[in-house]
C-alpha cells in the first residue's frame, strides 16, 4: 500500500487554528469542558468500568438492587478522590459543604434513581446486562449536570471565614 505525499500543502505548512473565545455563559462552558472536562470523562470511565463490574459480579450473590447499592457504595469512594485531585487539582482536607457533601448527594441521587429504575425492570427480567445498562442510564442522567455543579463549587473562593472544616 503505497501514500502519496501532497508536495503542494505540506504538514509544515498546516497550522492549528484555536477555537474562537467566547464570552459570558457560554465562555465559561467551554472553557470549562476543554479545561477539565476530558478529565472528567476520564475518570467516569474508570468509574464506570468499576461499578459495572462490581454490579454485575455482585448480582449472582444478591437481589440486583441491592448489588446496585454495594456496588455504588464501593465504586463512589475512588470516584470522589480522583475527582478532587485529578479534575479539580484539590490537596489537603475535603471542604464539606463545597465538595463533600454536593459530591455525595449526586451520588446519593444516582444511587436512588438507578436502585428504583433496577428494581422496577427486574420485574420484567433477570438478564444481568438488561439490569447493568439500566444502572449506566440512571446514572448518566445525572453525570453531566454533576460536572457542572461540581465544576462550580469546586472552584469558588475560598476566604478566612469558610475554611475546610475540621476533623
Amino acid at each position: 500500500m503505497s501514500h502519496e505525499i501532497n508536495h503542494e500543502f505540506p504538514a509544515s505548512s498546516h497550522t492549528v487554528t484555536p477555537l474562537p473565545e467566547t464570552s459570558g455563559l457560554i465562555g465559561k462552558i467551554v472553557l470549562s469542558i476543554r479545561t477539565r472536562g476530558l478529565r472528567y470523562a476520564m475518570v467516569a470511565v474508570v468509574n464506570v468500568v468499576v461499578g459495572q463490574s462490581l454490579l454485575l459480579l455482585l448480582q449472582g450473590a444478591m437481589r440486583p438492587s441491592w448489588a446496585n447499592v454495594v456496588a455504588v457504595g464501593i465504586s463512589a469512594v475512588p470516584a470522589y478522590y480522583m475527582n478532587r485531585a485529578w479534575v479539580w487539582g484539590k490537596r489537603g482536607k475535603s471542604h464539606w459543604k463545597k465538595e463533600v457533601l454536593p459530591f455525595w448527594l449526586f451520588t446519593a441521587a444516582g444511587l436512588l434513581l438507578s436502585t428504583v429504575a433496577i428494581w422496577a425492570v427486574h420485574f420484567f427480567t433477570e438478564k444481568k446486562l438488561v439490569i447493568n445498562f439500566v444502572q449506566l442510564v440512571s446514572f448518566g442522567i445525572l453525570w453531566v449536570i454533576r460536572f457542572f455543579v461540581l465544576d462550580k463549587l469546586f472552584h469558588v473562593e475560598v476566604f478566612e471565614d469558610d475554611t475546610p472544616d475540621e476533623d
